[in-house]
């Protein structure tokens, strides 16, 4: 019996909890590309390097950006307008916003097109975003930068969404909010986390990777929950 080649997938933000988890989960059905810090500063330069040598592999039917942040040596989240900072913010958006647009730019050429043989085989560049980027949702407030950069974040995947349905109607793009995941972004924030709701990162990835796959074209541009349930914007 003919074995069926594995389609490729490509992990961007490869490093992070969330990523190194997506990477393991897809590994079992798909040919696995990683790519983070180490192998990119998330130039656009850099980035169209990184689409030339990815190209020679073929088309790709998987490509999720974990890029993101929420706190670090030089961020937190703030809790009240006293605590704004011009410099901060922009840096919650280079991450959470402009560094996903970059890859999406640079990686939907890669996204396989059409392919009569297999119709059910639809190409999905997801980007993991935050429930908390929801201005719908938003009844708490603070967390200025992370939220309004994910709210950004939304937005610029909604956008490309409606060009790429131009030009490529294989191809779903979509915003996947994975739950409060344990590792290193939400563990200042534990004590305030309900335990049910506190996942494992390899509970998180099957979850995101099974929200991908059950995706149709006509949900592309859309925010999902990490249950396949659509979130507001």
């Amino acid at each position: 019996m003919t074995q069926i080649a594995k389609k490729n997938a490509l992990v961007i933000g490869s490093h992070g909890t969330i990523g190194k988890a997506i990477t393991k989960e897809l590994a079992d059905n798909f040919n696995v590309f990683t790519l983070s810090q180490t192998d990119t500063d998330y130039s656009s330069e850099s980035l169209a390097q990184q689409q030339t040598k990815l190209a020679a592999h073929g088309a790709f039917h998987r490509i999720i950006c974990c890029i993101g942040v929420l706190h670090n040596e030089a961020l937190r989240p703030e809790k009240s307008l006293t605590q704004i900072d011009a410099d901060k913010l922009a840096a919650y958006f280079r991450i959470n916003s402009i560094l996903p647009m970059l890859c999406l730019q640079s990686f939907i050429p890669l996204l396989a097109k059409p392919d009569p043989a297999q119709p059910n085989a639809n190409a999905v560049f997801a980007c993991l975003s935050a429930m908390v980027g929801s201005i719908e949702e938003n009844q708490l407030g603070g967390w200025y930068g992370y939220r309004s950069s994910k709210a950004a974040l939304n937005m610029l995947i909604k956008t490309t969404a409606i060009e790429v349905r131009r030009k490529n109607k294989n191809a779903i793009i979509a915003a996947i909010h994975p739950g409060t995941t344990i590792g290193n972004l939400s563990d200042p924030f534990k004590k305030n986390i309900n335990k049910q709701k506190y996942y494992s990162p390899d509970c998180s990835a099957s979850r995101i990777c099974d929200v991908m796959d059950k995706l149709t074209e006509k949900q592309s541009g859309d925010f999902f929950n990490w249950d396949g349930s659509r979130i507001a914007w």
